[in-house]
This record gives structure tokens, C-alpha cells and sequence, in this order.
């Protein structure tokens, strides 16, 4: 049966009446159960933080490199005539781009490397990728200057390691196949100049793509006016996955679909699996504070052996005695994830500065060099609600202890 209002209240107020003092607060169990739940709960807050971070970043850098999706047909396609054939299989499209894509060799200060050209449209390029907003120098346009020479934008790996900037030349080679031996290829030598520098956020893409407008690389390469498929941007990215799969279903094998999250596809799953992993690793930290916080209650559960014995003299059935140590105990346990909680967004604060001015974050490993870090409060509240649900449960063993006291047994100790 459960105790009336007027007796939870009473228990509260014998409850809160333990930490009166601030001696009795700052006590050392006390002052260890509190670090002890402050870093378990700090670690989570930091731990969430970065793996919702790095998913937000991931998915951000990719539509804005990659677009919602990729529509791709096979044979011979032209860009008028693929885009009317496309436009009716998307309900909710935004806007569409062509692109081409061909595998290069790029050389110079006595460094080669291999390269992907993008070739894009400059008049709705824009509309689908967000290209703009990665542009660390230069120029985000592409075309022919005003020497002839055709301009090309490169990612900020490619231009560390052939150190070039805005305005300098670079050497392009692409392997043709010969007209009269199909088995043997031609090499193709292509100078361009740079007009700016893009920051995809991603190292593979940083250190790999080359991209120019979409008539260059259709003559540098050879293709006449093909073009390998259309870019496309919906309404709501996360029907995109959705769209794909119903263009796929119905439309192939002449067409075939690729959504944003499919490139990168077994990163995204990864990093929700070892979020719930490493979520529920760290909560040994905040179990290992709530053993503390139930051994501090034992020892207030014989210090208070009297106190006790007078409270079941007067009356206190056990239920209340119960809700006196439980209720303290979840006082340190809610301290401590508040502490907790500051502890943590202070160091999301030094890890977002630390990534400023050194280099944490692998990025030929986690293909990302910077993580925005998201605190959401969902996982704020997750937090605490765990940590105080395992309070809670550390708790129940001493406090019912303690409702088992006699008057006649407390007394004995007096």
C-alpha cells in the first residue's frame, strides 16, 4: 500500500533533513559518490556528443558533396532526354544536376597521384550540391578563363600535396582507349588551372576530387555529350533512401539509384552500433558511482540505527523509512549527473577548441578531419534518467535494510 501525500512529504523532509549541514554534504562518501556519478555521467555526456556529432557532420558532408541522390542509366544518355525520363519518377524533386565522372592522373613537383574528374554543370550545379559553403579559396565557379585555359576546383589534400593554390597550373592524364586496339590505351595530357580550393570535411573526398565543367570533361575525356547520370535534391532527405529503392524496383535494370546513405552506408551503421556500445560500456562508470552512493547509505543506515528506532516508536510504518534513504540517495544521484552534465558540455567546450589547433581526429581512418559535436537533449535525458534509475535500484538494498530495524534492536545500539 502506498504511504499518503502528508507522509511522502514527511519523508522528504526527514530525508533532506541528512544533508542539513554543510558538513554532513561535503562529507568524503558523499563527496566520492558525487565524482564518482560527475565523471560517469561526464564521459556519457562527452561520448554522445561526439558519436552524434560525427553522424550529423558525416551526413552534412556527404549531401553536400554527393546531393540526396544519384540516378544513373545505362547506354548512351543525353542530359535532356535522361533528365524528362527522371523528372517523373521523383515526386518531390528540388532541383537536378548532369555530371560525368572519369579516373585521372595527376602530376607535378615530381608527385603523381590518382584522381576522380567530376565534370558539372555550372548552371545548376549549386541547386543540388552546396559547394559554395566549402570553398576555403578562390573561386567556386568553373569554366573557361579568360586566358582559355579551362579552370578546375580541387580538394584541399590534393592541393597540400601538389601545394598548389588559386591560380596555379596543374597536369591532368587520362587513359584513352585506342580506336583500333580496344585492349590498349592512349594517354591524354590535359593542363588546367586552379580556381578554387574545397574543404569537402571528408579526407577521401579532400584527397581524390578534381572537379570542371561538364563540356570540358566530355571533350578532355571523349564521351561527345553523354553524361553518366543526374544529382538529384528532394524535399526531405530522409525519404531519399525511399525514392531510390522505388526507382530501382521499377525502373530497372535500364536505371539504377544510389541514395546519400548508401555511400556511405556501413559508416553510418558502424556509428550507431558503437554509440549504443559505448553508451552502455561507460554506464559501468555511473554503476560503479551508484555502489558508492548505496554503500554511503549503509553507513548512514547504522549511524541512524536510533534515529530509526525513535521514528518506529512514533509510528513511521517501513514504507517511510524506506523513502527517507531512497530519497537521499537519489539526492547524490541527481547531484552528481548535474555535476555530471557540466562537467561534460565543459569538455565538449575544450575538445571543439583542441580540434582548432591540433589534428585529433585521424582522418584517413574516420574519413572526417572535424567533428561539430551535438549535445541533443534527448541524450541528455537518457543520461539522466539512467543514472538516476540505477540510483534508484542501489538504493533499494539499504533502504530496506534500514526499514527492517526494530525499535528494540536500534535501541540497543544507542
Amino acid at each position: 500500500m502506498s504511504m499518503k501525500p502528508a507522509g511522502i512529504k514527511t519523508a522528504w523532509w526527514l530525508g533532506l533533513r541528512y544533508f542539513g549541514s554543510w558538513r554532513q554534504f561535503f562529507s568524503l562518501p558523499i563527496l566520492l559518490s558525487l565524482i564518482g556519478m560527475m565523471i560517469g555521467v561526464g564521459s556519457l555526456v562527452v561520448s554522445m556528443a561526439v558519436f552524434s556529432g560525427y553522424t550529423a557532420t558525416l551526413e552534412r558532408t556527404v549531401q553536400d558533396a554527393v546531393g540526396h541522390i544519384l540516378v544513373f542509366k545505362k547506354g548512351s544518355n543525353k542530359p535532356e532526354e535522361l533528365l524528362k525520363e527522371i523528372e517523373p519518377m521523383v515526386d518531390d524533386l528540388v532541383a537536378a544536376t548532369p555530371f560525368v565522372y572519369s579516373e585521372a592522373v595527376i602530376a607535378g613537383k615530381g608527385k603523381i597521384g590518382g584522381v576522380v574528374i567530376e565534370g558539372v554543370e555550372a548552371g545548376s550545379v549549386h541547386k543540388v550540391l552546396n559547394l559554395k559553403s566549402r570553398l576555403i579559396e578562390g573561386v567556386a565557379d568553373v569554366g573557361t578563363g579568360e586566358d582559355g585555359i579551362p579552370t578546375v576546383l580541387i580538394g584541399k589534400g590534393i592541393a597540400k600535396k601538389f601545394e598548389l593554390k588559386p591560380g596555379d597550373m596543374l597536369n591532368l592524364v587520362v587513359p584513352l582507349t585506342n580506336e583500333f586496339q580496344a585492349n590498349r590505351f592512349r594517354p591524354k595530357l590535359g593542363k588546367f588551372k586552379v580556381a578554387g580550393v574545397i574543404n569537402y570535411g571528408r579526407y577521401d573526398f579532400d584527397a581524390r576530387y578534381v572537379i570542371m565543367e561538364l563540356l570540358q570533361v566530355q571533350s578532355f575525356v571523349e564521351l561527345g555529350d553523354r553524361v553518366t547520370g543526374f544529382r538529384l535534391k528532394i524535399k526531405d532527405p530522409s525519404r531519399a533512401r525511399q525514392l531510390a529503392m522505388q526507382i530501382v524496383n521499377d525502373h530497372s535494370p535500364l536505371f539504377w539509384a544510389r541514395d546519400w546513405q548508401e555511400v556511405n552506408r556501413n559508416l553510418f551503421e558502424a556509428v550507431k552500433l558503437e554509440k549504443a556500445v559505448l553508451f552502455f560500456i561507460l554506464m559501468i562508470l555511473v554503476v560503479a558511482a551508484a555502489f558508492n552512493i548505496a554503500n554511503t547509505l549503509f553507513m548512514g543506515v547504522v549511524q541512524r540505527y536510533r534515529d530509526i528506532s525513535v521514528l518506529k516508536t512514533l509510528g513511521a510504518p517501513n514504507s517511510m523509512i524506506r523513502q527517507i534513504f531512497i530519497f537521499q540517495g537519489l539526492v547524490v544521484g541527481f547531484m552528481g549527473s548535474l555535476a555530471g552534465i557540466a562537467l561534460g558540455l565543459g569538455l565538449c567546450q575544450i575538445f571543439e577548441w583542441a580540434q582548432g589547433h591540433w589534428q585529433i581526429i585521424p582522418p584517413d581512418v574516420y574519413k572526417l578531419d572535424h567533428i561539430d559535436l551535438e549535445v541533443r537533449f534527448l541524450d541528455l535525458l537518457g543520461i539522466v534518467g539512467s543514472s538516476l534509475f540505477v540510483s534508484l535500484i542501489a538504493t533499494w538494498v539499504p533502504s530496506k535494510k534500514g526499514s527492517r530495524i526494530t525499535p528494540i534492536e536500534g535501541l540497543r545500539y544507542d
